[in-house]
């Protein structure tokens, strides 16, 4: 059973998709999966390859922002523009648990000035995401 963890109407997190996950998410109404996690990362993960041949045989557009540690400021600029380009569509990021997913959404929804950085967390935590020690960072760079 997937675990997609609603952050926004829009934004979702979730935890390593499979194949059959991204199946369900197509069904679903997702429209865009965007991975953050290293191809490779752990041997278990599913490779690149099944994961972007499922996603394109579920109609899905397959995004790829892998990040290994924070977030640098390359990651959050690249966040933001595929929010901006899917804009008003269902996507569905993924990662290890989700957290580097939630944690580059909420980082580029601040820098883009479309939430406070209080606003931000009360959505991660709603979906299940802590994300308080990245207050400082949040509310420097909404500044």
């Amino acid at each position: 059973m997937a675990d997609f963890r609603k952050i926004t109407d829009e934004f979702y997190a979730a935890p390593q998709v499979s194949v059959s996950d991204i199946e369900e998410a197509a069904r679903s109404g997702f429209k865009v999966l965007v991975m953050n996690r290293p191809d490779q990362e752990t041997p278990d993960q599913p490779p690149l390859t099944d994961i972007t041949a499922a996603a394109e045989k579920n109609g899905m557009t397959f995004v790829f922002i892998p990040i290994a540690a924070p977030p640098t400021p390359a990651d959050v600029q690249a966040t933001e523009k595929m929010l901006n380009d899917h804009d008003g569509e269902k996507i569905l990021a993924f990662c290890r648990s989700g957290t580097r997913s939630t944690t580059l959404w909420a980082y580029a929804v601040v820098a883009s000035g479309k939430k406070t950085p209080t606003e931000a967390l009360n959505l991660t935590m709603a979906g299940g995401y802590d994300l308080s020690g990245h207050l400082a960072n949040l509310e420097y760079i909404s500044q």
